[in-house]
């Protein structure tokens, strides 16, 4: 958090940094002895909080608030005077600012507005993430999207494919922290999207100078579009990168890819990389029929187009990688498909318990009864709300919430027959807070009331 303490007297500067730092260590303190010098500390630095005093030389307290409120109007601003003015105070309500403060301050005071403005900024900082993770969710999903107020930031987009499956996407987003506040993300399958965004250009471009700098390894592939501020070049963008991406298999994975250059590959190469993709996906999901016969395509494709000799090497990598075995590969097309054929056989005897979505329902079998929903288990399992949605509704049959209220009412069922509990205390024990809530929905799949199937059934 960076503070900004304007006031003419040193001695209030050293007053008040020494309160602050004796609450918060952390904290930066910058320090302006007039107006105009304030004005271009704002223009420098992004402040969550000022302490104005009202009466420097020059500009005023409250004439440096009026012009700072159009270069920094983030920025929560006090004012400080040691007259308790009625006049001064009927103005500093007019510029809303946020409170009218008699020095000397004192520690409570201090902390007090330090923690309203890291609440404001936490505040802010969720409802932009919120608007921002809404737009990417719809432009995935093809659905219009506005992002209302924050319309004017700029921002770019990242594609993460992971070729590697033993590797957690959640563990490689700890990596991304450092911008944690300034991106959103969407899971789907082994694509991470991530979308940038902040009012200052110049800020997103030094991101995306860092990660173009560092080295990828674990099969892991950045892609990325330019910063613009217009949000159909993002769309656009975005449909790009997942198009292109498949240039991984003909280029190399663990590489950082900027957009624009691979736009210019010549067709039969994205069609053959896009075919290796799909082959990729049938590995994934230990499909034997999908596999088997994207393999044969594939191989059948190494041996017609010769200017895949070129790319021989990355392709037999990402081979590799995907499967997972060592970088021995036959270097003979044919001899490639029989081991394509020799390899899929173990699809045939997988466990079904080894697939991570029998590990999200065996979760949600022994914690149906707590506070559970999607975002949470998204949180967990380092998927998006959205794929964990899908993956349990293709599994299942049935929705997340149809599964999670049959189990609850199951265990209700058996509760109401084999114990002498309440309704109420059975109602809190299968995760529901309100009784009416959990009697509608008895009734709307038993077609009776909790005591009603009580009673009849203890009758028979």
């Amino acid at each position: 958090m960076n503070i900004l303490v304007i006031d003419d007297e040193p001695l209030i500067h050293l007053s008040i940094e020494k309160l602050i730092l004796s609450y918060r260590n952390d904290i930066q303190v910058f320090h302006a002895y007039n107006g105009h010098q304030m004005l271009e500390l704002l223009t420098e630095h992004r402040f969550q909080l000022a302490y104005v005093d009202i009466k420097m030389p020059g500009l005023t307290g409250l004439d440096a608030i009026l012009f700072a409120k159009e270069v920094s109007p983030d920025t929560r601003y006090y004012i400080m005077t040691g007259f308790n003015e009625f006049e001064y105070a009927k103005q500093a309500v007019k510029l809303k600012v946020e409170d009218y403060l008699m020095k000397p301050l004192d520690l409570h005071t201090i902390q007090a507005t330090i923690q309203a403005a890291e609440q404001m900024e936490l505040s802010g900082l969720r409802e932009r993430k919120a608007v921002f993770r809404n737009w990417l969710e719809n432009i995935i999903n093809h659905r219009q999207g506005t992002l209302g107020k924050y319309e004017g930031y700029y921002g770019f987009v990242i594609l993460i494919t992971i070729d590697n499956v033993s590797l957690p996407p959640e563990s490689f987003l700890e990596k991304l922290k450092p911008y944690e506040d300034s991106f959103v993300s969407s899971f789907s399958d082994n694509q991470i999207i991530l979308l940038y965004f902040s009012k200052d250009p110049e800020y997103l471009r030094s991101i995306l100078k860092n990660l173009s700098s560092q080295v990828y390894t674990d099969g892991v592939s950045f892609f990325t579009s330019s910063v613009t501020c217009s949000r159909e070049r993002l769309k656009s963008d975005l449909q790009s990168l997942l198009q292109h991406s498949c240039l991984r298999v003909l280029k190399g994975s663990e590489q950082f890819y900027y957009l624009k250059p691979l736009l210019d590959c010549e067709p039969q190469l994205l069609q053959f990389s896009s075919l290796c993709v799909r082959w990729q996906a049938a590995c994934f999901q230990k499909d034997y029929n999908e596999f088997i016969n994207y393999s044969a395509l594939v191989c059948s494709r190494l041996a017609q187009l010769e200017e895949l000799k070129s790319y021989w090497e990355n392709i037999l990598s990402f081979f590799t990688i995907t499967m997972g075995v060592p970088p021995s590969l036959p270097a003979c097309a044919e001899d490639l498909k029989q081991y394509f054929q020799e390899y899929a056989k173990q699809f045939l005897q997988s466990s079904e318990n080894s697939r991570p979505v029998r590990t999200i329902i065996q979760y949600i079998q022994e914690h149906y009864c707590e506070n559970l929903s999607i975002a949470s288990l998204a949180e967990r399992f380092g998927f998006s709300a959205n794929y964990i949605s899908n993956l349990l509704k293709q599994e299942l049959g049935i929705s997340y919430s149809k599964y999670i209220t049959q189990l609850r009412l199951n265990r209700a069922k058996e509760l109401l027959l084999c114990t002498g509990q309440s309704v109420k205390d059975i109602t809190a024990t299968c995760g529901y807070y309100s009784q009416s809530h959990f009697t509608k929905l008895f009734m709307e799949y038993e077609g009776c009331t909790p005591t009603e199937y009580r009673r009849h059934n203890t009758r028979q």
